[in-house]
């Protein structure tokens, strides 16, 4: 497969760079990485098309990054590709589509507990948001011990997010239903 990868914008002596986190290389290393520019100026279509999948990467928010996720995302929904938000994407979709975001404690570079249909799983956290409520359409797949969505899955669009990071894992882990719906 051929999945998009979205990147976070760093800066470093007044000037902009796009940025991957060095994990994405393994966990998805069966699969061919395209590497999303943050460019308004870009074809998205032409982009969505040589895709298969795209992931919304985690990490810092930035004008030209969510301008660049949400269009793109757009296109790929009308094309009903997969698209899998992580964290930061978990957000941002979470948001767009109508859900509600919040605060919340305790979740800044960390490892927790998540409910996933009785099980309970041990995940990581970089954040300081949770999702205090999902889209309508969107079926939550995990919790975390507060209530707040840690996962959810919308297949009528083939939509999930997650707010964990899979890819800084040592041993990653994504419910089945979103590994089956992303196809990874």
């Amino acid at each position: 497969m051929r999945i998009g990868l979205t990147q976070r914008v760093l800066y470093h002596k007044q000037r902009a760079y796009d940025s991957i986190e060095h994990g994405w290389y393994s966990y998805l290393r069966e699969h061919t990485l395209v590497f999303i520019p943050n460019r308004q100026d870009q074809d998205f279509e032409q982009l969505a098309n040589s895709i298969d999948a795209l992931v919304i990467t985690g990490g810092d928010d930035s004008a030209i990054r969510r301008i660049t996720e949400l269009k793109l995302a757009t296109t790929i929904m009308t094309q009903r590709k997969p698209i899998l938000g992580i964290c930061h994407g978990a957000f941002l979709l979470t948001e767009n589509l109508g859900g509600i975001i919040g605060n919340t404690d305790n979740h800044l570079d960390t490892v927790h507990k998540v409910n996933y249909f009785g099980e309970r799983k041990t995940v990581n956290s970089f954040h300081n948001l949770c999702i205090r409520q999902t889209h309508k359409q969107a079926t939550v797949l995990a919790t975390d011990d507060a209530g707040n969505c840690e996962a959810w899955i919308d297949s009528r669009v083939a939509l999930a997010g997650v707010v964990w990071h899979p890819e800084r894992m040592q041993k990653p882990w994504l419910p089945d239903e979103i590994n089956q719906l992303i196809g990874i």
